[in-house]
């Protein structure tokens, strides 16, 4: 049977579940469960708390595909064609 184990608060889940990360982080404290089966560990389980961070590295020439949106009020033409 596999058995996910919190380091930090001590709970314990069992369950076919705990094969999927989604099911891989205890609800009570939100950190990654050790994953054991048959008393062996297996492996370490998925939390977004604590998972790598990621950056891209964008080329030097780059431009940013933000654009800039004026707000400006319908004119009496612009509400006549809606």
């Amino acid at each position: 049977m596999i058995e996910g184990r919190c380091p930090r608060c001590g709970r314990c889940y069992f369950g076919w579940a705990l094969r999927f990360p989604r099911n891989q982080m205890c609800s009570n404290c939100g950190a990654a469960l050790e994953i054991y089966q048959d008393g062996e560990r297996i492996s370490e389980g998925y939390s977004p708390f604590t998972a790598e961070e990621y950056k891209v590295n964008l080329p030097s020439n780059a431009r940013s595909t933000s654009k800039s949106v004026e707000k400006t009020k319908p004119t009496k033409e612009t509400r006549q064609k809606s």
